[in-house]
């Protein structure tokens, strides 16, 4: 069964509330990244990388669309989980940033055109995301409508980072 309406609504809020924050601290751009710390630039193309990497599972054969098998967690344990700041995890070698975007102008107009295509996407899949599993390195056995709240929780994550490490100092 294709997507309800209201959890492709919730996931829709949810991505752009996450794309929102990331726009406002993609302000601290220029500023130096703390030692052994990812800049901000860094941190926005690990998440740009993420989202498409999960767009791509959601489409390939990776999300079984046939496992009854129980998901590890529910939508707010998720959530709650992946937002969640406190214990680092490495990201997956190709998830690493490569410093891509140097401008944020240059990073906007690709992860702008990467996001409206993945709302686009959601508003129209009739894949049953809730039917099929994926399993996630750290968090267990997902559906598919777990990995896109996983993009907006982590978005958030890495948004609160940004927060914690990169003081934009113009607002003084």
């Amino acid at each position: 069964m294709a997507l309800t309406e209201q959890e492709r609504n919730t996931l829709l809020r949810e991505l752009r509330e996450q794309e929102a924050a990331l726009r406002e601290a993609c302000r601290a751009w220029d500023q130096p990244a703390p030692p052994g710390a990812w800049s901000v630039a860094a941190i926005a193309e690990h998440l740009h990388k993420t989202d498409a990497m999960v767009r791509q599972l959601l489409e390939s054969p990776a999300l079984r669309l046939d496992d009854p098998a129980s998901v590890a967690l529910t939508d707010d344990e998720l959530f709650r989980r992946v937002a969640r700041r406190g214990r680092a995890v490495e990201a997956p070698e190709r998830l690493r940033p490569a410093g891509r975007w140097p401008a944020e102008a240059d990073f906007r107009a690709a992860d702008t055109a990467q996001r409206q295509a993945l709302y686009a996407w959601i508003e129209e899949t009739p894949l049953p995301l809730r039917e099929g599993r994926c399993a996630h390195p750290f968090l267990g056995l997902l559906d598919g409508y777990q990995w896109l709240l996983f993009l907006a929780a982590h978005g958030r994550r890495h948004i609160a980072q940004i927060k914690e490490r990169h003081v934009d100092t113009r607002e003084g």
